[in-house]
């Protein structure tokens, strides 16, 4: 019996140590939503999503919660573009009982790579609302040294906000390498990742007024290449040889009518 009694204590001991952390891992850390950029036109950035003109047609468009589930989390919608030279997001909120803090914000607080380290967070657009109802609001572009939130030398990026009815729209636009070098931003680069925190507040303090964030991760796909594929290649130069072929035949074939005709007249003679 004491044998026995000794193998159920170092089981419990064993999943103790093992199993329920892991669990716990798992609860607090989740998995990072990864969402693929797509090439799309450049929209108007004006706090409206003009579905007349389909701007924002051709971007990537998924749900997301800040903070968690709800009731706890927010659920917003999140659109993803790029073109040559900026990376386009938009984000659109509904809050409960349709009521918007009067300096209510949206930022996005930019990752150096694909890593979700908090020291690698150096970058944040923010789009604040000074009064939300007549839709006064505010861009600011901030670098990020050990959570201190200081306002750039340079302002990159534009960004606007409108509420309607209880839906709240935001619209950024960040520059991309092709476009910018300037150390106190994050340099967007085409074909790599980069951690993105979106934040909901209502405080515009930073980064104490913030109610809600969650990280994801977008991918910017790379710029269609202006050098043509190796498929193009051989094509093209099939068709070179096809047609160069045909014309040597026509032109052989044009010879031997133009012969002909010499042979019967001296015939007819």
């Amino acid at each position: 019996m004491k044998k026995l009694s000794v193998r159920v204590i170092i089981c419990i001991l064993v999943v103790n140590l093992t199993i329920i952390p892991f669990l716990f891992a798992l609860s607090g850390y989740g998995t990072t939503e990864e969402i693929d950029s797509k090439f799309g036109d450049t929209p108007v950035i004006d706090g409206y999503i003009d579905l007349f003109s389909g701007e924002w047609n051709k971007a990537m468009k998924v749900q997301i919660n800040l903070g968690g589930s709800p009731p706890k989390g927010l659920p917003i919608s999140l659109w993803v573009m790029q073109n040559d030279f900026n990376l386009y997001i938009a984000v659109q909120l509904e809050l409960e009982q349709g009521y918007h803090n009067i300096t209510e914000f949206i930022g996005l607080i930019i990752s150096n790579s694909s890593s979700k380290a908090k020291e690698d967070f150096i970058d944040a657009k923010i789009i604040q609302f000074s009064n939300i109802s007549v839709d006064n609001f505010n861009y600011f572009d901030y670098h990020i040294n050990n959570s201190i939130f200081s306002i750039d030398t340079e302002v990159n990026g534009n960004g606007a906000a409108n509420l309607d009815g209880v839906t709240s729209t935001y619209e950024f636009s960040i520059p991309t390498k092709n476009t910018l070098d300037n150390v106190e931003d994050v340099v967007l680069d085409y074909g790599n990742a980069y951690a993105f925190n979106i934040t909901y507040g209502d405080v515009p303090i930073y980064p104490n007024g913030i109610k809600k964030s969650t990280t994801v991760l977008i991918n910017l796909i790379s710029l269609p290449s202006s050098l043509p594929s190796l498929t193009n290649i051989i094509l093209f130069a099939f068709c070179i040889v096809v047609f160069s072929i045909i014309g040597i035949l026509y032109g052989f074939y044009i010879y031997k009518i133009l012969r002909l005709k010499a042979f019967i007249k001296r015939v007819k003679r």
